[in-house]
């Protein structure tokens, strides 16, 4: 698969940009009048309107942080009606999603081995074969708190604010075939990959067509669905026992200690 260039961008408070010239560039850009209107908003990023062959744009301020290629790249979508240059965008937004959220957040410890898979040499693995080693994302098994989504299970997640992958400990079983757990482990690698892609309205779309046509090309994607259809009910009940669990050993830490006589 080819990699795309991951976006690096200096995380300083120093904007490069005020709004009218923000509101300028992003105008030469798009090759059209321009309005411009900075948020604050945390959940819509980009949102935009064509009237009257002009365009109206809201953005989150964080794009007075904008290096030039993502202004111009930007400038180049709201020009055209495809989405050719929506990859630059989504990767800084992705990246700098740390300038939205109001409570700072920290990394956790990072927890790769297991009992019967070791995260770490099957993310070395993906990365070598499917990224060209180049993709750096840390990973570790979760709390084993994934939400259920139709009766199933959240086997994986990336968070695009720690950048970070979780796996559910209910994957660490010997049972769990290896190429089942990669194909999570490659999922959410996508996930860091490829970002996000805005919509129309300004929501984030992560799992769009390309996602899935990349998705597919892990040689047991099938084998994987397959195996997780079959198994389903198993990991559910594997997972409820991890709840069971960890809610017992949080009780157990709560209750107060007995006086000595």
């Amino acid at each position: 698969m080819a990699t795309g260039r991951q976006l690096e961008i200096p995380f300083d408070d120093t904007p490069r940009w005020d709004a009218p010239g923000l509101e300028q560039a992003l105008a030469e850009a798009a090759g059209k009048p321009l309005r411009l209107v900075l948020t604050d908003n945390r959940s819509v990023l980009l949102s935009f309107r064509r009237e009257a062959g002009a365009v109206n744009l809201r953005l989150h301020r964080m794009f007075l942080h904008a290096p030039d290629r993502v202004v111009a790249a930007l400038g180049k979508n709201l020009r055209r009606r495809g989405r050719a240059a929506d990859g630059e965008v989504r990767r800084f937004m992705n990246v700098n999603l740390h300038r939205v959220r109001r409570t700072p957040r920290t990394m956790p410890t990072l927890e790769t081995e297991g009992q019967a898979h070791d995260l770490g040499a099957v993310y070395a693995d993906i990365n070598r074969r499917f990224f060209g080693g180049d993709l750096k994302v840390p990973i570790t098994w979760g709390r084993g708190v994934g939400r259920a989504r139709r009766g199933g299970l959240t086997f994986g997640s990336y968070d695009p604010v720690l950048a970070l992958i979780r796996i559910h400990p209910v994957l660490d079983r010997a049972e769990v075939p290896r190429y089942f757990l990669e194909s999570v482990v490659y999922h959410e690698m996508l996930h860091h990959h490829m970002g996000g892609v805005p919509d129309s309205a300004g929501r984030t779309v992560y799992h769009t067509r390309a996602f899935r046509e990349a998705e597919a090309r892990y040689p047991r994607h099938e084998d994987a669905l397959a195996w997780e259809k079959a198994n389903l009910p198993r990991l559910l009940r594997a997972s409820q026992a991890l709840d069971r669990a960890r809610k017992a050993a949080r009780r157990s830490a709560k209750t107060p200690r007995g006086r000595r006589p």
